[in-house]
């Protein structure tokens, strides 16, 4: 089955005399108003035609482009044929100008009279290759595996008197037909060592169809760009995975590489955070201790993105507009469980609160949720706090770890993991345990670090000791002993909150 036949314009007639009348000085407002005036009224084309047929007037490309969106199929054989006597480049540059913003009806009335073309006469691809079809992408292919094949990488156009196509034309134009068999072809010379300029028109040919290709490949070829030694190429690249549906989480890996400060000032621009929904323990009454409103502000000024506490004691909190835009910018929302031990909080509260959000983000178009195991599982986490403990060792104290209370096998193992972990025992101490109760035998001076995040009874119970203690929190009968605050008290553990949170995608 043959193409469809290009739909036919019905001219408006102008006075004819107007279009045997001179034309006005190229570069004047009177020529501009006059060739607005032909497009405007999609005036007969055929006197314009015939004076340039006779040579009454200049094939100038103002006025070719002007004609270009008036003529039919055989007003379009009829300047070709024009320019094959006259030369091509004032047409190739009135079409290359026109053709990417007509409609359907002038790319259609083109399609046959170019393909037609550039069987014989390889310079018409560029014009062309703005119009959008299956053939002239196979044409395109054909042109640009010859050029690939020669020395110089150049299509000559020797029956025409006029410049040759080299790749870094026709790489452009293959991207612009978005078919996406092509995307291999463009990311392999994106990526390969090669001249810059040949490497720059490929992935100008990937901008220009981003849509259309593969999208797992493409990431991960513009990441591999992204880092590239030339500055442009790297620059490109980041703005094009801003661009991609699933680039975020790409520009956030990039995050942690050594990059070049202009590179990394731009890839800053173009990161979009999640928002957060920092899920805390909160105290009686659904009471958010102070330690964690202030993380919660801080983090959401350095990250630009909303930051939600959701307390275990309270209702979970209502997310505004402002949130769920984000959310939707970023495609995503993420849920950190700032808990410390895999108590029934972790193994039963954890799930159901996920599930909430879950079926929120849902509803909320093109939102997933990410969840994050609970803090105490992080091995960052571990590591930060071994060297509290380490640290508590090299000043001569004996690190001691207290946690609240847990039952079942599944708390057991982990407590005996992070005990291996730091080096260091770990002491169930119930919230209402008073300094006193702690059995802390022998003579060695002994450092307490309350596993809590932010204040509770046991950290205020055992301060309140520490103070009534003056001038050395020591109590009879028992070591000397150094009283840590709540973690998010202590200034290492708390920047290293913010820093991980911080870069969170």
């Amino acid at each position: 089955m043959g193409p469809a036949a290009a739909p036919q314009r019905v001219p408006e007639a102008l006075p004819q005399s107007e279009a045997r009348q001179p034309l006005p000085e190229s570069g004047s407002e009177a020529r501009w108003l006059l060739l607005q005036r032909l497009r405007r009224h999609g005036a007969d084309p055929r006197p314009w035609l015939e004076r340039l047929e006779h040579g009454e007037l200049d094939p100038e490309p103002d006025l070719l482009a002007a004609l270009t969106v008036l003529v039919d199929r055989a007003g379009a054989e009829r300047l070709l044929a024009l320019a094959r006597r006259q030369g091509p480049e004032p047409l190739q540059q009135a079409l290359v100008r026109e053709l990417p913003g007509v409609d359907g009806v002038v790319a259609a009335t083109w399609l046959e009279p170019l393909l037609a073309a550039c069987a014989v006469e390889p310079v018409w691809l560029a014009p062309l290759g703005r119009c959008r079809e299956r053939r002239v992408a196979q044409r395109l292919r054909a042109a640009i595996a010859q050029a690939l094949a020669e020395p110089a990488g150049v299509l000559q156009a020797a029956a025409l008197q006029a410049p040759p196509l080299d790749l870094l034309d026709l790489l452009p134009l293959l991207g612009q037909q978005r078919q996406g068999q092509d995307a291999a072809l463009l990311l392999r010379l994106a990526l390969d060592p090669g001249p810059l300029a040949l490497r720059r028109a490929a992935l100008e040919g990937l901008a220009l169809g981003l849509a259309a290709w593969p999208q797992a490949p493409l990431g991960l070829g513009l990441a591999r760009l992204a880092q590239d030694l030339d500055p442009a190429l790297a620059a490109k690249a980041v703005d094009l995975l801003a661009r991609l549906p699933a680039g975020q989480p790409l520009l956030h890996r990039l995050a942690h590489r050594p990059l070049e400060a202009s590179l990394r000032a731009r890839l800053g621009r173009r990161l979009r955070f999640s928002p957060l929904v920092l899920l805390v323990h909160g105290r009686s009454g659904g009471r958010i201790p102070a330690e964690l409103e202030a993380l919660a502000r801080d983090l959401a000024a350095r990250r630009g993105a909303p930051v939600l506490l959701q307390a275990l004691t309270a209702a979970a909190p209502d997310a505004d507009a402002a949130f769920w835009a984000a959310a939707r910018a970023a495609g995503a929302l993420t849920l950190v469980p700032l808990l410390l031990l895999p108590g029934g909080h972790v193994r039963h509260d954890l799930p159901a609160i996920a599930g909430r959000w879950r079926g929120l983000a849902g509803a909320a178009a093109g939102v997933a949720l990410r969840r994050l195991p609970f803090l105490g599982a992080w091995p960052a986490w571990q590591r930060q706090l071994a060297a509290r403990c380490a640290a508590d060792r090299q000043a001569g104290f004996d690190p001691l770890w207290l946690h609240h209370p847990l039952e079942g096998p599944l708390a057991a193992r982990y407590l005996d993991h992070l005990a291996r972990r730091l080096a260091a025992p770990g002491l169930a101490t119930p919230y209402s345990a008073q300094a006193w109760e702690l059995p802390l035998a022998g003579s060695s001076p002994v450092a307490l670090l309350p596993m809590t995040l932010a204040s509770n009874r046991l950290s205020e119970t055992l301060q309140a000791a520490a103070r009534a203690a003056d001038p050395s929190p020591q109590l009879p009968g028992q070591p000397p002993v150094r009283l840590h605050p709540p973690l998010l008290q202590q200034a290492p553990v708390r920047q290293f909150l913010i820093d991980t949170l911080e870069v969170l995608p």
